[in-house]
């Protein structure tokens, strides 16, 4: 029998800093440059659809603290062509403008958590037993391009704790308002967009808190077309916080591993291998 492909579960600790956040269009949209993206659009961007996602992204980056929990669901595509499904319970607090933790169990029971204090990212693996930190910059919205661009490896639901999603707008190829959908008991509008790299849907819960209660994201380049899907079933906009929360001190028993991480502009030297 073939080993089962899970993902890269050694690309340790900074990686995840969505722990969800693995996280509202993922970074991997976001990399579609504004210029490029400019270029290609049509005229094909529905205004209703517009309209809700502009109305969800400003009413999201409003909050100055909010909690969240929810369950995600990424395919994994095998050598063989077949997917396999792997699911994570996710959570994260936000405290902006420096404030982070993060979670995500997953279903095979490992435990990863993220911390960000406003100067020092860290991240400990329970089932290693092994945590590892590195000093980032002193905004979430600067912390999270830092690591995005130091670790190439963006992760889905990243949008989420941005400060400034007024870009997201501009990055649609095309979309269409899809109608009213419900998740669980939640009423939603239902927006489809699709973009170079990736296609995107999102619900937008259609009471007087305009939260996204799901989102899913195809991966059109990739091999199989894998998709990701997020239930964002449990919000809180005004949550009791104590600063102790962003804190991290090392479990007993933890080991630390040394995370090297070169400068930018080091990665760009020689060129490709």
């Amino acid at each position: 029998m073939g080993k089962v492909k899970k993902g890269n579960l050694k690309v340790l600790l900074i990686a995840v800093v969505a722990v969800l956040v693995g996280s509202v269009v993922p970074p991997t949209v976001m990399a579609e440059s504004d210029t490029a993206a400019a270029a290609d659009r049509s005229t094909d961007v529905d205004a209703q659809a517009l309209k809700i996602l502009q109305k969800a992204t400003d009413y999201l980056t409003s909050l100055n603290q909010f909690h969240l929990k929810g369950n995600t669901v990424m395919d994994v595509v095998q050598e063989s062509g077949q997917k396999l499904q792997f699911s994570a319970a996710v959570e994260a607090t936000v405290k902006r403008p420096d404030r982070l933790f993060a979670s995500r169990v997953r279903d095979d029971g490992s435990t990863r958590r993220f911390w960000y204090d406003g100067k020092t990212a860290s991240m400990h693996d329970e089932r290693e037993k092994v945590y590892g930190q590195i000093p980032v910059p002193d905004t979430i919205d600067e912390m999270l391009d830092y690591l995005e661009e130091v670790i190439e490896n963006p992760r889905p639901l990243a949008d989420l704790l941005y400060s400034d999603l007024s870009h997201l707008a501009k990055l649609p190829v095309s979309g269409a308002y899809v109608g009213e959908s419900y998740v669980g008991k939640t009423a939603c509008d239902h927006l489809a967009f699709r973009g170079k790299s990736v296609d995107w849907q999102l619900w937008v819960d259609r009471g007087e808190k305009p939260l996204i209660r799901k989102v899913v994201i195809t991966y059109k380049e990739l091999p199989g077309g894998p998709q990701f899907a997020a239930h964002l079933d449990q919000w809180n906009v005004a949550p009791e916080i104590s600063d102790s929360l962003f804190q991290f001190s090392p479990p007993e028993g933890a080991q630390r591993i040394k995370v090297v991480v070169l400068r930018p502009e080091e990665k760009k030297k020689g060129g490709a291998q």
